[in-house]
């Protein structure tokens, strides 16, 4: 049996005792987790698969157990007590930690089994990574596949992803394993309709009498990046006429022919393809953004985690199929129907 760091309050502070761990825990621990994550007790009894009452009956049981309130309630929201926050970063190590000796103690046999837990940008994932995991699970019938579209990356070590696909420059400060998946450039983009009324930009100084599409206002995509007449790199800070928070709301503004926006060529190449949309300033765009399967040390080499990157790798290299426009559609190309 593990061991459960029980929280008691103590005259203001957090001490903590030691207990055993029974299944019931565990599972009221995972419920708690879930809660805790989706921040209501509906979204995490959807994700469960359980009834919003066994949920609440389970969060009670807990809650009775330790002897303390994790969460404060109103009709309509629910939120972490300090002590539940606490006890939260304490489920997390523990489920972690339970779920990599379950790991490794499968992996000892070399099979690649259990349940992959996987993240991506939202745009990326049901692009570029859900329509193909049926193919992948065809070849590996044992494994189970959990799909999270995440802008925001989670922690690594306390979430217990064991993939986090990233579209970012590698890091050196946070001790995980990087593994570059395929380059990925974006394109400044608009119809032609829009191009035809308002004209065709020379240069990026004509984007100032432009009707841009950007990221929200205090996002760091939002910074371009150009060479000038002599070849030199040059950056400029815009603020779109429209903006939003991800990129799938503005390609549908762009589409609608609503102005210029920088896009990945994984959201736009099935729209340049068809002619929907066309590039501008091509020869002048410098952006490129690598797209990183992140994994943590200690879970690397696992089988599954391995068999994954390898399917990854296979799809997107050595010309990742959204920039292979010219080329005729390759069976992941028609699958992600691009």
């Amino acid at each position: 049996m593990r061991h459960l760091k029980r929280m008691v309050e103590n005259r203001g502070q957090t001490t903590l005792t030691l207990r055993k761990i029974t299944m019931d825990q565990l599972a009221s621990m995972r419920i708690f987790l879930a809660v805790a994550e989706a921040n209501a007790l509906n979204g995490a009894a959807r994700q469960l698969g359980l009834s919003p009452s066994a949920v609440s009956k389970h969060i009670a049981a807990l809650e009775n157990r330790l002897g303390t309130q994790l969460f404060t309630r109103t009709t309509r929201h629910i939120a972490l007590t300090e002590v539940g926050a606490s006890y939260l970063e304490n489920c997390r190590q523990i489920l972690a930690d339970l779920d990599k000796a379950d790991a490794e103690a499968r992996s000892a046999s070399g099979a690649v089994q259990g349940h992959l837990r996987v993240e991506a940008p939202p745009g990326f994932a049901h692009r570029h990574v859900a329509p193909h995991l049926p193919a992948f699970l065809r070849q590996f019938p044992h494994l189970t596949i959990e799909l999270k579209g995440n802008d925001i990356p989670n922690d690594m070590i306390g979430s217990g992803f064991d993939l986090s696909i990233r579209i970012s420059p590698q890091s050196d400060h946070d001790h995980l394993v990087y593994t570059e998946l395929a380059p990925n450039s974006r394109r400044l983009v608009a119809t032609p309709k829009y191009l035809a009324e308002n004209g065709m930009p020379a240069n990026p100084n004509d984007l100032e009498r432009h009707q841009l599409i950007t990221q929200s206002a205090t996002s760091s995509s939002n910074f371009w990046h150009f060479k000038d007449d002599n070849g030199k790199p040059s950056t400029i800070r815009v603020r779109g006429n429209i903006m939003a928070d991800n990129g799938d709301a503005i390609i549908r503004a762009v589409l609608n022919d609503g102005g210029i926006a920088m896009l990945p060529n994984y959201m736009t190449a099935d729209y340049l393809r068809d002619e929907s949309l066309t590039t501008v300033l091509d020869q002048l765009v410098m952006e490129d953004h690598p797209i990183h399967a992140v994994t943590v040390p200690s879970r690397h080499s696992i089988p599954k985690i391995d068999a994954f990157l390898a399917y990854l790798r296979s799809l997107y290299q050595p010309v990742p199929y959204w920039d292979a426009l010219d080329a005729p559609p390759r069976e992941a190309a028609r699958r992600a129907d691009i």
